[in-house]
């Protein structure tokens, strides 16, 4: 009798299991579009939940004022110049590509000119073909995905409010939604918290202090459409290990093809001297202040983001990656006995 009831209750534990994934999957499916919304949202909710919270017990004001003050705020200071930034891309997207085509036929040209000097073969032109291909589709989908981005912001927001009307009540859901007991969980849900803030301040912070870095050398030696490389700097510099690289080598070689030599020679020594000392220097400083994210999470992260979300998944591919990772370190730390003071068990 009492088997006949366990197996009774398992299966309808089962089922029910199975009613949940089999909904949740439908709903993943026709909504997988409104995901970058809501993550989106609640990376504001992680940004601006503390200021809300601050403007009630500080200074007395009620929740809905202060949370369109806050959200007001936020947009005139941060999305307002990010939706103009956006619209500069998606307007010149078809010259960023001619730039980057530019830059390609001026290595090609390099290339013949070696291979018929010194008689080697050193690139099939195929091959040059597909790689000049890939980063056309590639930076076509990124833009789209920006457009896209920009549009999902207003939803966002629409998100971001409910969110932080019912704050109270949206931390205990998530509190509770952890397959895990309250102490992991609630640890959990600050390792996210605080994941989330890194990322949504840190890769931006970075991409915007290098564009910067470039710019001031594309203004002095008098770099054509300037303005287009400084955003294109920007957005490539959020990439570890790569990053800047993608931007100040192009313009180098363009230079050089101009007949540029010396300028593309400066060029070439500030990016890797000054451009790449500035990404160690301040990504360092700025992993030691928000938190320590490595290259190579945020690099797989940025791959598999933008293949998802486009322009958004630059900050949410890497929160995706590292999310994924520290699911693994708590279910070891929940059921199999892992101490979580051991750095070995944490990796």
């Amino acid at each position: 009798m009492k088997f006949d009831v366990l197996s009774n209750t398992l299966l309808r534990q089962i089922a029910l299991i199975l009613s949940i994934l089999l909904l949740g999957g439908l709903l993943f499916v026709h909504l997988d579009s409104f995901i970058p919304a809501l993550l989106g949202a609640y990376t504001l909710y992680i940004l601006l939940g503390g200021w809300v919270k601050k403007m009630e017990e500080k200074w007395r004001m009620s929740r809905i004022t202060a949370i369109v003050i806050v959200m007001l705020g936020s947009f005139l200071m941060f999305l307002l110049p990010l939706y103009f930034v956006g619209q500069v891309l998606f307007h010149s997207h078809t010259l960023a590509l001619d730039q980057y085509s530019s830059f390609f036929k001026a290595v090609k040209s390099f290339v013949e000119q070696v291979e018929v000097k010194y008689q080697v073969n050193l690139l099939d032109e195929k091959s040059l073909d597909k790689v000049f291909s890939w980063l056309t589709q590639s930076a076509t989908q990124l833009l789209n995905g920006a457009v896209n981005g920009i549009t999902g912001i207003f939803l966002s927001y629409l998100i971001l409010y409910f969110m932080l009307r019912e704050r109270e009540l949206l931390d205990k859901t998530l509190v509770k939604i952890f397959p895990l007991n309250q102490e992991n969980s609630e640890k959990l849900l600050g390792e996210v918290n605080k994941l989330v803030f890194s990322n949504a301040i840190g890769i931006p912070v970075i991409g915007i202090v290098q564009g910067v870095t470039g710019l001031l050398i594309y203004l002095i030696l008098g770099v054509p459409n300037a303005v287009l490389w400084f955003l294109v700097t920007c957005i490539v510099s959020m990439i570890p290990i790569l990053g800047s690289a993608l931007a100040y080598i192009p313009v180098s070689i363009l230079l050089f093809a101009s007949h540029e030599n010396v300028r593309g020679f400066i060029m070439l020594l500030y990016g890797f001297f000054v451009i790449g000392s500035v990404d160690n220097i301040f990504r360092i400083w700025l992993q030691n202040k928000l938190g320590d994210t490595h290259p190579l999470i945020t690099l797989f992260g940025v791959i598999v983001g933008v293949q998802l979300w486009g322009f958004t998944g630059l900050i949410f591919g890497p929160i995706l990656f590292s999310l994924f990772l520290l699911l693994s370190t708590y279910y070891r730390k929940e059921f199999q006995g892992k101490d979580e003071n051991n750095p070995e068990d944490l990796m």
